[in-house]
């Protein structure tokens, strides 16, 4: 490969690749969807012997299209404050992907409760088992995040107790509406 073939990769992928602030962003909105995800889910747990599976489906797509509509429309908005013009098609791409990027998030769930509907597992037992995939990604993306931080490990520690605190505190004030 050519040293103009080789800088013309380089820009490309350049073009292409997200850059930390928006890899950032994107995780931030998959966080929010988990936390919403993860509240419904227990809400449907709670009451699972009169839900079904249909309605826990339905409930979880439409819970999360309500939420990434809403943080697309923030988005626009916020950009339309901050900048006084509407976006270009580039950063309007942007948005798009940092707000239904996220939809990702429901894929394990909805697999899941496809094996519910298949009798494959029982709803409730389907219901814990999206919770504890859910939780789960909260922590291995959590401590990706403070195994990059560049502080003691007694400080990571402490980040790590008080990010788990206040992830709980989350879903506590989500569960005490449902």
């Amino acid at each position: 490969m050519s040293n103009e073939q080789a800088e013309a990769t380089i820009t490309h992928r350049k073009r292409r690749a997200p850059d930390a602030a928006h890899r950032a962003e994107a995780l931030k909105e998959r966080i929010y969807v988990i936390f919403t995800v993860l509240a419904v889910t227990i809400a449907f747990e709670r009451d699972a012997s009169h839900a079904s599976v249909g309605g826990a489906a339905f409930t979880i797509a439409v819970t999360v299209l309500g939420t990434l509509l809403a943080v697309f429309v923030a988005d626009i908005i916020a950009h339309m404050v901050a900048h006084s013009s509407l976006p270009t098609r580039q950063e309007l791409a942007r948005h798009l992907h940092v707000s239904f990027g996220s939809l990702s998030v429901i894929v394990a769930p909805l697999v899941i409760l496809g094996l519910c509907a298949m009798d494959v597992l029982e709803l409730k037992t389907g219901l814990r088992t999206i919770t504890i995939a859910l939780v789960a990604t909260l922590i291995v993306v959590t401590l990706i995040a403070i195994r990059r931080l560049t502080v003691s490990a007694f400080h990571k520690v402490l980040v790590l107790a008080i990010m788990s605190a206040l992830g709980c505190a989350v879903l506590v004030i989500e569960l005490a509406v449902h």
